[in-house]
């Protein structure tokens, strides 16, 4: 079953289209992502590389080590691809960049050997919850 899916980054200057059915939807833990979205974890998706199609401006990439490349939108800065040289046919998109991300529903934890601690599950439940700001603004 394949989908269309659409999605950019904050500013609007990167947008990509998406055709075909997104795999491997996880949430990343690893340090180099959390480096890279300043986040406690990056939610991913994985597609083919011939699915996916830039619509606008292209990002613009950074090796974040030897075999590893990040998309980037070069005028917002949101983090938006990720690719390794092991999988040159497929190219992870960032989950929360689709213009719809509730379409998608994470599958799994990838490197969680090198998760936070305070981001566990329990610990993250056991948090207050504001629907707003935290001082009700």
């Amino acid at each position: 079953m394949s989908s269309i899916l659409n999605g950019g980054c904050l500013c609007g200057a990167v947008r990509y289209r998406v055709h075909g059915q997104p795999f491997h939807v996880t949430h990343c833990h690893c340090i180099s992502c959390r480096k890279a979205s300043g986040a406690a974890f990056l939610t991913w998706f994985t597609v083919r590389l011939i699915e996916l199609e830039w619509l606008s401006e292209k990002p613009v990439y950074y090796h974040s080590s030897t075999a590893v490349q990040r998309g980037f939108c070069p005028h917002c800065g949101a983090t938006l691809s990720y690719q390794h040289e092991s999988d040159p046919d497929d190219i992870d998109i960032t989950a929360a960049s689709l213009d719809a991300p509730e379409q998608l529903a994470p599958e799994f934890h990838t490197w969680w050997q090198e998760h936070l601690d305070w981001g566990e599950p329990a610990k993250q439940a056991a948090l207050p919850v504001h629907e707003r700001s935290h001082d009700g603004a």
